[in-house]
């Protein structure tokens, strides 16, 4: 340690300084300083005095203090210091507020001072070396390029409020964000992530890592009850039962699962989401009506999406990135479950199907970058069977399919055959997954219709000025297609300008899923649903905190795009084009972006993971490089068997909604008129058979058997 760093001695003696004033500036009873006040001060007072002493005249032996264990010590007290100020403040902030007050002053000093000195021991031990950051310059000009792009839309947003004024269809407050104290707790854990990669233990944390993720997902989610639902709108907890039954949307997909096991196929209709029904009927089979118990495996199917989001942020750029994005998405998934009775968007605890079209979405995403990098068949077919097992899920995420054969162009080129090979081989994996579905449908209605006929009135209703969702308006004859189409040329400007609201809200949902500053009531206290209500407007810090987003989007796109090129930015085409989708529906906002949504705190982690990356090589630290896939890589001899066992598997995945139907005999096989008239009359005290005929014979009244699947529960006069 030379004399002329005396400077950062002299600056911890003024940050002591501002620590003493900071105490003098808390009130005091009867205007006297408290003597545990006059302990603190005189504390910092001779480290302040320690610290002038140690700038002005360097003690002998300073120089042994450059060694690890002295750094890794700083850090572990930062760590610590970190926590303490953190659970003093928010565990219970009624009880430990005026001690937070009086203690904080000093423990933010102490914080300070241990990062400032893990960096001054870090800068010691090992110096500067900026010229390590020569090999990431290309990065800061596309991050530049993206950042400006950024802001140009931010700008757009902000002067002419789209995206922000509410449509009169179906248009939703914002989803749930990831916490600030998750944020906290992922960037923590990718920097330790990073250190373990640095420190060659990279075989170690890629076996133990995946599977900890999805422990720690079913942990977090299960640790919270299933009461959390009792006042939600999807999953009501009410008496006389006091389970959570499912209610609306998760109504429906929970009755075509019951009506599949009592013999009684799709109650004879052609089914929206089959493959989460045929989902749900196995976990009926394997847990019966025991809801909660439901929910458990349904949270077990679940808990792969940030195992998922892991192996995506891994492949674009680190491990780091992969845990930032995986914790982020755990957090903010344990934050919705907190508030299931206060919002409407989906969860692990209700039967609704967007969190897994986000598994399927993700996964399609996966295999298609690993396709698109190492040009092979068996991922190409991977990737069409997974987005055709995605269409059973969501329909409208066909409009996904250009942005994938863009890519494929873009990587491949016009003129190379492999381009026309993999496409197809990729729409073989993708029809040979659907077809099934197609067909069943077909020998059912003589169309060759893939979604329910309700599905397509409700996408029709929403082109009309007024009354929404009103479906009587719809002709089938006429198709969706048509009906869409000329709408839009009667009225194009109407129809782009809704279609662009909607999809700049979606993206201005996205971006406020990372948190901003707001109040907090403490960890044990109801969270602050400040998004629900968010009329547009931030105040001057929270639009530096978006700003600052902003940056660390585009660093985290500018290093996708400078590692991957084209490949880089398909997880950004993936949601911006299913955004999309459901923009041409009119629908944003609420459960309907969840699909989407996570786009912006996905390239979020990436930037911060480059961030530290960056960190780690100005201190002349080198981790080694994750490696890339093998360009071209080597085509297995044995094509046919291959290619035949992922046909059958994709196949039977997609036929299993037409298989479940023969999952159970008919529970009820005669439900005719007359043998309902005699199982009734053969009760005692039952009308007579003509008292049933007369009642029969007026209009709107019919006689069916069935069971009680929902008991509710009504107040007198209901």
């Amino acid at each position: 340690m030379q004399r002329s760093q005396s400077w950062f001695f002299y600056l911890c003696a003024i940050e002591g300084a501002a620590a003493i004033a900071a105490l003098l500036a808390i009130p005091s009873e009867g205007g006297r300083l408290s003597p545990a006040r006059l302990i603190l001060m005189g504390l910092i007072a001779v480290l302040c005095i320690a610290w002038i002493v140690v700038g002005f005249r360097r003690p002998r032996g300073l120089d042994k203090l450059n060694r690890p264990v002295y750094l890794f010590t700083c850090v572990l007290s930062s760590l610590i210091l970190s926590l303490l100020l953190f659970f003093l403040r928010y565990l219970n902030p009624q009880g430990l507020l005026s001690t937070y007050q009086r203690l904080s002053p000093l423990l933010w000093y102490l914080l300070i001072l241990s990062v400032q000195l893990s960096f001054f021991f870090l800068f010691s031990y090992r110096g500067l070396q900026p010229a390590n950051l020569s090999s990431r310059k290309t990065i800061y000009l596309s991050a530049f390029i993206a950042f400006c792009l950024l802001l140009l839309v931010f700008l757009l947003i902000a002067f002419t409020r789209l995206g922000l004024t509410p449509d009169t269809a179906y248009w939703s407050e914002p989803g749930v964000p990831i916490p600030g104290w998750g944020v906290g707790l992922a960037l923590l854990g990718g920097a330790c992530v990073l250190f373990l990669a640095l420190s060659g233990r990279e075989r170690l944390v890629d076996l133990l890592l995946p599977l900890a993720i999805y422990l720690l997902a079913i942990v977090l989610w299960l640790s919270v009850p299933a009461d959390v639902v009792k006042n939600s709108f999807y999953m009501p907890i009410d008496p006389p039962t006091f389970q959570p039954f499912p209610y609306s949307d998760a109504g429906y997909y929970d009755q075509m699962a019951h009506s599949l096991l009592i013999g009684h196929p799709y109650r004879n209709q052609i089914p929206t989401r089959p493959l989460y029904i045929f989902l749900l009927t196995v976990l009926h089979l394997l847990f019966g009506e025991n809801y909660r118990d439901v929910i458990v495996g349904q949270t077990f199917v679940l808990a792969i999406i940030p195992v998922v989001f892991y192996y995506l942020g891994k492949k674009l750029h680190s491990r780091a990135a992969g845990l930032v994005i995986a914790l982020f998405f755990i957090f903010r998934e344990l934050n919705t479950l907190l508030i299931s009775s206060n919002t409407r968007v989906s969860n692990t605890k209700m039967l609704l199907v967007d969190l897994p079209t986000l598994l399927l979405l993700i996964l399609a995403c996966l295999f298609a970058l690993r396709w698109l990098e190492q040009k092979d068949w068996k991922n190409a077919f991977l990737a069409g069977g997974t987005f055709g097992l995605l269409l059973l899920l969501r329909t409208q995420s066909v409009l996904v399919l250009p942005v994938i054969f863009l890519a494929a162009l873009l990587v491949f080129g016009w003129r190379n055959k492999s381009f026309y090979r993999l496409v197809a081989v990729f729409l073989l994996g993708f029809v040979i997954t659907i077809a099934p579905w197609l067909i069943h449908n077909y020998l059912k209605t003589g169309k060759l219709a893939f979604d329910a006929t309700f599905q397509y009135a409700t996408v029709a209703s929403q082109y009309a000025y007024s009354g929404n969702l009103d479906m009587s308006t719809f002709d089938p004859g006429k198709g969706l297609g048509r009906t869409l189409i000329e709408f839009a040329l009667k009225d194009p400007a109407f129809v782009f300008g809704f279609i662009g609201n909607h999809f700049l809200h979606a993206q201005v949902d996205g971006l406020l899923a990372l948190p901003l500053i707001k109040p907090s009531n403490g960890l044990f206290e109801p969270v602050n649903l400040y998004w629900i209500t968010w009329d547009g407007r931030l105040e001057w810090y929270n639009a530096i905190l978006l700003l600052f987003y902003l940056v660390m989007i585009a660093l985290g796109l500018g290093v996708a795009w400078r590692r991957w090129r084209w490949l880089g930015l398909l997880p950004l085409g993936f949601s911006v084009s299913y955004a999309l989708a459901t923009s041409v529906g009119r629908f944003s906002g609420w459960r309907y972006d969840l699909p989407a949504d996570w786009v912006w705190y996905f390239y979020f982690g990436i930037g911060v993971a480059e961030l530290l990356l960056q960190s780690a090589l100005l201190f002349g630290v080198s981790p080694r490089a994750e490696r890339r896939g093998t360009v071209g890589a080597t085509q297995s001899k044995r094509v046919f068997p291959q290619l035949l066992f992922f046909a059958s598997l994709f196949a039977l995945l997609g036929g299993l909604p037409w298989l479940a139907e023969g999952i159970a005999s008919p529970r009820y096989p005669d439900q005719s008129p007359e043998f309902l008239e005699q199982r009734i009359t053969s009760f005692s005290n039952a009308p007579t058979q003509a008292e049933i005929e007369s009642f029969l014979v007026q209009d709107d009244v019919f006689l069916q058997v069935g069971r009680v699947i929902y008991p509710r529960f009504f107040a007198k006069g209901r």
